[in-house]
């Protein structure tokens, strides 16, 4: 199996943070006076968000991607990957509660969990691997096309 298309971090994302940063910052200088309290804890959100885009530029620039390939699915932004003989499933999710929450979740099989948290350098293990779709550009194209590659390697003999 050759390795598929690189999904990058969603530049609209950035944008979205950044903006919403600013516009806090600047809330945040104009609400100073009246109510110093309240200035604080947006200038807080102002800083979170401001920074949520900073790191999100800066992963995006080092060529950090979402992708698979022949040995298994990349999982997050640190380059960790699931095997694909590690995996039982990968399922579609979506939060009910808000349109924007929906994810490719994959599932290990329970006795890799604590193999994958050793490799992955993690404290505790994770029962699923969810990828955020709001993280990645075309994350309709990227789930369709990982749903292939996984029907293909579940029915490959082993």
């Amino acid at each position: 199996m050759e390795q598929a298309r690189m999904y990058r971090i969603s530049v609209l994302l950035i944008l979205v943070f950044m903006v919403a940063g600013i516009f806090l910052g600047i809330l945040c200088i104009l609400a100073f006076s009246a109510a110093p309290i309240v200035s604080i804890m947006l200038f807080t959100c102002s800083f979170f968000t401001i920074g949520s885009s900073i790191y999100l530029w800066r992963k995006r620039n080092e060529g950090k991607e979402f992708y698979w390939d022949a040995e298994g699915i990349v999982v997050d932004l640190n380059g960790n990957k699931v095997y694909w003989d590690e995996i039982e499933d990968i399922q579609f999710f979506k939060n009910s509660a808000s349109s924007f929450s929906k994810s490719t979740v994959i599932y290990p099989h329970y006795t890799n969990h604590e193999k994958i948290r050793i490799r992955h350098k993690k404290w505790m293990p994770k029962t699923a691997h969810s990828i955020d779709w709001i993280l990645i550009e075309k994350p309709k194209e990227y789930h369709k096309n990982l749903m292939q590659a996984w029907e293909e390697k579940k029915n490959l003999p082993k």
